[in-house]
């Protein structure tokens, strides 16, 4: 079971620097003497990580000879970008549209601004990319392993539809005119195109999905670079081994564009998160620190829950080694929002990680994104709230700052086309006459802009 986040959604917090507070006084702490007890803390390894998947795989493909597929490659949270590079500058040339996070673990992001519009966030170098380097490596290795399907087919792939299945080429490999691919009415079908080279598409190509074909279960595997031509409308997950991921002028991903090292570019095009590969039972509103003067405060809330059982918070003050620091039990099966909160009375860190695990009756089990205190970092800032959300188009935003410095809201549709602008600052709009799918509202203050996503729904 997974998580669905939805990371402005933080109703009645604030955020403060690199953590979430409440509108409690947060005391001053001194750096250089500490003011926390300290507590021994055991750390250790969780059984899944990227090592352990990694050998996993490799014992699976060397005694399995036929390694059957039937759910997507698991990006861990490198599901949570649209574009990364564990190694790699992210650039960009005109005017361009991301609906989704960026991230790099060595290497800018540049030539975002606008006229170029971005609805997410970036990471460089921390926890979170930390992170997808492992997770990134782990999904190339599982989907090396895979066992082909389909082996005869040649290099070249156009004007043509394929079926569900794993099709490997072993050197370089590309795409021409118009791909289809066919799920035949099984919502749950994978495609795995994998390439011992590397992977180009042709000026004007264009992948289509039909019958069912989710863009999250379609897998572009690349031990090279992998680029597209101009105009190019493709879809899917594009994961290079070792090698640049580039888009030609006005090319359209609904997918994300991955590399384990390697620029990544794009040049006045469109790259849109693909919908999840299967329903969400559990809908994450927010998860949120609160540091007081002798703890720290973690704090989530949930809109719905299906067949969960309990969650744990894990803690780290490296990013990489985690110890369980308690449990919380779940509500099981729930339709409506519950808020949960646990307490850390153990020594805090300049620099203190935490992240939520959620496992289910069935012991399977998800982590949301890590989040961190700067306790020596600490400095006033402004949030937004929208709900509800999913919404009917109906929806109230709350905005947790100075309200004289807000300077102009816009909301957006995926697209980035502007459906709605205001000078002056408001609470309520009627949104009711749109088509449903994913908004972004903008609401520029002072010399920022906050962004806040929903869902109007059908």
């Amino acid at each position: 079971m997974k998580i669905m986040k939805n990371e402005n959604a933080v109703p009645g917090f604030n955020k403060v620097g690199s953590f979430i507070k409440t509108n409690s006084e947060v005391s001053k702490i001194d750096c250089e003497k500490g003011v926390l007890p300290v507590h021994n803390i055991v750390q250790h390894w969780k059984v899944k990580t990227g090592l352990y998947r990694f050998i996993g795989i490799l014992l699976i493909a060397t005694f399995i000879p036929l390694l059957s597929f039937s759910q997507p490659l698991n990006l861990g949270t490198a599901e949570n970008f649209v574009l990364f590079t564990s190694n790699g500058a992210i650039g960009n040339t005109g005017t361009s549209l991301v609906n989704g996070n960026m991230g790099t673990n060595v290497g800018a992001v540049t030539d975002f601004g606008a006229p170029s519009v971005v609805n997410g966030g970036t990471e460089i170098a921390n926890s979170k990319t930390a992170q997808a380097v492992t997770d990134v490596q782990a999904a190339y290795d599982e989907g090396a392993a895979l066992a082909a399907t389909h082996t005869g087919h040649a290099p070249a792939f156009g004007t043509e539809t394929l079926l569900p299945g794993v099709y490997h080429i072993a050197g370089a490999g590309s795409v021409g005119g118009d791909l289809t691919l066919d799920a035949q009415n099984d919502p749950s079908a994978i495609f795995v195109l994998r390439f011992g080279g590397a992977f180009s598409t042709g000026a004007a190509s264009k992948v289509i999905l039909v019958n069912g074909t989710k863009a999250s279960n379609v897998f572009w595997l690349g031990a090279g670079a992998m680029s597209m031509a101009a105009n190019t409308e493709m879809k899917g997950i594009i994961l290079s081994l070792t090698g640049a991921v580039s888009m030609g002028d006005n090319v359209q991903l609904e997918g994300r564009m991955l590399t384990t090292s390697g620029a990544i570019s794009m040049n006045n095009g469109g790259v849109t998160s693909p919908e999840p590969s299967s329903p969400l039972p559990i809908g994450l509103l927010s998860f949120a620190a609160d540091r007081n003067k002798e703890s720290v405060v973690l704090k989530w809330s949930t809109a719905s829950e299906t067949n969960n059982d309990y969650f744990n918070i894990e803690k780290s003050i490296d990013g990489k080694l985690w110890n369980t620091i308690g449990n919380v039990n779940g509500a099981g099966n729930s339709t409506s929002q519950i808020d949960y909160s646990l307490t850390d009375r153990t020594h805090i860190e300049e620099i203190t990680y935490y992240r939520l695990k959620q496992t289910d009756f069935d012991g399977k089990y998800s982590y949301e994104d890590v989040i961190s205190i700067d306790i020596c970092d600490y400095h006033e800032d402004a949030s937004l709230t929208i709900y509800p959300n999913p919404t009917d188009g109906k929806i109230e935003m709350r905005f947790h700052g100075n309200s004289s410095d807000v300077n102009s809201i816009g909301i957006f549709n995926s697209r980035g086309q502007q459906i709605y602008s205001s000078k002056t600052l408001q609470s309520e709009f009627d949104l009711s006459g749109n088509s449903p799918g994913l908004y972004f509202m903008h609401v520029q203050y002072d010399a920022k802009v906050l962004t806040s996503k929903f869902v109007i729904s059908e």
